[in-house]
């Protein structure tokens, strides 16, 4: 990210030091006494010549000093001392007055980040460990001399340093020689070492003021690498973790002692700051938040954690050509954007290959992983200048799932951890290549975008479509029949898939069975989700009860209320599918699309039953008198013909 230019304060007055200010200037209280002192006393630094010859006491001695460098007290002194007789005259010079020299004024403090920390190679080059080096940068367009200046990580690292930083520059410091970057010369060599677990460097004035830092909290380095050597680049703003990045391997320069590559970018800019070396003048940064990390689906999906994606959003007015756009974690994931993102549109780029999210084309694929502990995502625009973050400070993921795979979505904002939410279940969209419904919002509005439906959210997306009260037939298919196979199913009459996660199943509230906890599981557009009794243990009273459809924080979603039902196998539910008619007397379709009994016009049967024809009647016990069960009863082979 670029810094703000700072200006320099203005050149010191250098032309006082040494100037000698007048006598006159003295604080004559300091060598003279006052006038209410008794005038007895003759000045220690007043010698007065030796003499054989007494001075008469009544004559003064008069004083050859200039007034405005008098260092007498008004009132004349007697002195009683001879003085040499070959001296006509007595004279009372001082021979030490004090004259006072004026120094500079106190400097003033620089403001912070006048300089800059700009990268730290705490883990040394691939020649050696110890062959560490840091590197200074000056933002400003005013050179800065460093005389005065300290750098400290407040252990065996103390450099006091000197030079002058001109405006845009670098300043590079190598320890112990000149060898550990061998192409490039240093402006100074250090002694000490910085601990690879993590120090502390402050950056101070010729005042001691405190312009900068890096590592500041004094934990492990934000970034670089122990393993390949790689230096913690600034990228910009103050010392915070995530304003550090690891050097990706490449764009580097200088070589180390044993001719390897040096992993950062000593004495140059850093490699996220210009992802190219000679970045066109004529490029015009784009505003931040242009384009926003949008969602990320740091934990994958159902069908597997490798599947991760990553949805880009132009908040913008205008299309962007994210032709040499990067974006990138400070390790694997660097990735080089190309396409046109239209303005309001979304970007979409999927892990691998295009089969994350099955039904939904990737814009990109890219390659390398995200953290599940916690990572960064940096978005920056061809000249180098940071547009968008997700996760910056570096820590935990403020949003998503491991567990349920649910994505973490932008809410808008910058990026802070109270702009991120966790994939509500509303509004999912798009499927695994498992099949499995992806728990979040691929090229769509995200779901914490919506307001969280509320108690009295009716009608919602997600409603009771058939219930079965008085069974007698195996439905749930268990090998035999039982109270087991009442079942209530419900139905996604929405546009986006819904995650049911702690919804619950319910009957007459306080009163009957338990309420029932909906696992996690997503429900497509038009999908249906049947729950048997024996699964959900609710007991639907023939004799009348009602069916609740209750949200996770227990608000009621949806309900149907019946009266007492007497025929066997036939359901309450909507007719069609997802609408606000109710109606009884359907043909029990546990998740498929309901379908009304219809009575069918008297024809002659040709079965076993029914041999020469007729309409078959119920007579079995139970079986109530309804033509059109009887009519069912027949073609399952239970009733005699007329």
């Amino acid at each position: 990210m670029a810094h703000p230019r700072l200006h320099q304060r203005p050149a010191r007055l250098a032309l006082l030091a040494g100037f000698v200010f007048p006598a006159l200037t003295l604080n004559a209280a300091r060598i003279a006494p006052q006038a209410d002192d008794t005038p007895t006393e003759t000045s220690a630094e007043t010698p007065t010549p030796p003499s054989d010859t007494p001075i008469p006491t009544d004559t003064p001695i008069p004083s050859d000093t200039p007034p405005p460098t008098e260092t007498l007290a008004p009132t004349p002194t007697f002195l009683e001392t001879p003085t040499d007789t070959d001296t006509s005259t007595a004279t009372s010079t001082p021979t030490e007055t004090p004259t006072l020299t004026a120094s500079a004024p106190p400097p003033t403090p620089y403001p912070g980040l006048s300089v800059l920390i700009n990268e730290v190679a705490w883990a040394g080059t691939l020649a050696s460990v110890s062959d560490e080096w840091i590197e200074l940068s000056n933002p400003g367009a005013s050179a800065i001399d460093l005389a005065g200046w300290r750098l400290t990580d407040g252990d065996d690292i103390n450099v006091a340093l000197s030079g002058l930083l001109p405006p845009f520059s670098y300043y590079l410091l190598e320890r112990t020689n000149d060898s550990t970057v061998s192409d490039i010369p240093a402006d100074q060599t250090y002694t000490g070492g910085l601990n690879n677990g993590g120090e502390v460097l402050s950056l101070r004035g010729p005042t001691g003021e405190l312009v900068d830092s890096a590592n500041a909290d004094g934990g492990a380095w934000p970034a670089g690498s122990t393993a390949a050597r790689a230096s913690m680049q600034r990228i910009g703003g103050v010392d915070l973790p995530g304003n550090w990045m690891t050097f990706p391997g490449t764009g580097g320069n200088g070589t180390d002692a044993d001719g390897n590559p040096i992993a950062g970018t000593p004495r140059a800019p850093n490699a996220f700051l210009f992802p190219t070396l000679t970045p066109t003048p004529a490029l015009t940064p784009f505003p931040p938040l242009a384009v926003l990390i949008y969602e990320v689906a740091w934990a994958g999906t159902q069908a597997s954690s490798t599947d991760e994606w990553i949805e880009l959003y132009n908040a913008s007015s205008f299309d962007v050509d994210l032709a040499d756009w990067n974006l990138n974690d400070g390790e694997d994931v660097s990735i080089s954007l190309s396409g046109i993102l239209p303005a309001g549109g979304f970007f979409l780029l999927e892990r691998t290959d295009d089969s994350t999210i099955s039904d939904l084309p990737a814009d990109q694929i890219y390659s390398g992983g995200l953290d599940n502990g916690g990572d960064s995502l940096w978005l920056l625009d061809p000249t180098g200048a940071l547009i968008d973050s997700a996760n910056g400070d570096g820590g935990a993921w403020p949003a998503g799932s491991s567990g349920s795979k649910a994505s973490m979505e932008r809410r808008g904002g910058e990026d802070r951890s109270w702009n991120w939410g966790t994939f509500t279940g509303y509004f999912g969209v798009g499927h695994d290549c498992d099949g499995r419904p992806i728990l979040g919002t691929p090229r769509s509005p995200n779901s914490v975008s919506f307001p969280t439906p509320e108690p009295t959210w009716v009608p919602g997306a997600v409603v009771i479509n058939e219930a079965l009260i008085r069974p007698h037939y195996d439905w749930e298919g268990a090998g035999e029949v039982s109270t087991g196979d009442e079942f209530i199913e419900l139905y996604n009459r929405g546009p986006y898939a819904v995650y049911l996660r702690d919804w619950m199943l319910d009957d007459v509230e306080h009163a009957g069975s338990s309420p029932y906890t909906i696992p996690g599981i997503t429900i497509s557009p038009g999908g249906f989700a049947t729950f048997f009794r024996t699964r959900t243990g609710i007991a639907l009273n023939d004799s009348g009860d009602e069916v609740r459809l209750l949200g996770p924080r227990g608000e009621v979603i949806d309900s149907i209320q019946y009266l007492r039902v007497r025929a066997y196998n036939l359901s309450y539910g909507r007719l069609p599918d997802g609408s606000n008619h109710l109606a009884y007397g359907l043909w029990p379709t546990p998740g498929r699309a309901n379908l009304l009994f219809v009575e069918p016009t008297p024809i002659p049967i040709l079965s076993p039953d029914c041999p020469l024809g007729g309409i078959p009647q119920a007579r079995l016990p139970r079986l109530g008198r309804h033509p059109a069960v009887a009519r069912w009863m027949a073609s399952l082979g239970l009733a005699v013909c007329r």
